[in-house]
């Protein structure tokens, strides 16, 4: 998100989910809250959503682990095809 809103600290590419809200983020929230676009609340509330939500949705879209430790699921389709 940095290199196309600059002053934003967060450097995971966008997925697709990331550039609809990079786009109309604000927009949403705004109509939501009836609140002005460019509104201190909106804006703040927009940089959480990305933050704690989407980000981590940009994430796992561009191949990024989850975690750095070993997973607590077992994907069980290895079993089915292996």
């Amino acid at each position: 998100m940095k290199t196309l809103s600059p002053g934003k600290p967060w450097v995971t590419k966008l997925s697709s989910a990331g550039l609809i809200y990079l786009h109309f983020g604000h927009r949403v929230i705004s109509q939501v809250l009836k609140t002005k676009e460019d509104d201190d609340v909106t804006i703040n509330i927009y940089n959480k959503v990305y933050e704690n939500f989407i980000q981590e949705i940009d994430a796992i879209d561009n191949g990024i682990s989850q975690s750095d430790e070993e997973p607590r699921y077992v994907d069980y389709m290895l079993f089915v095809y292996n």
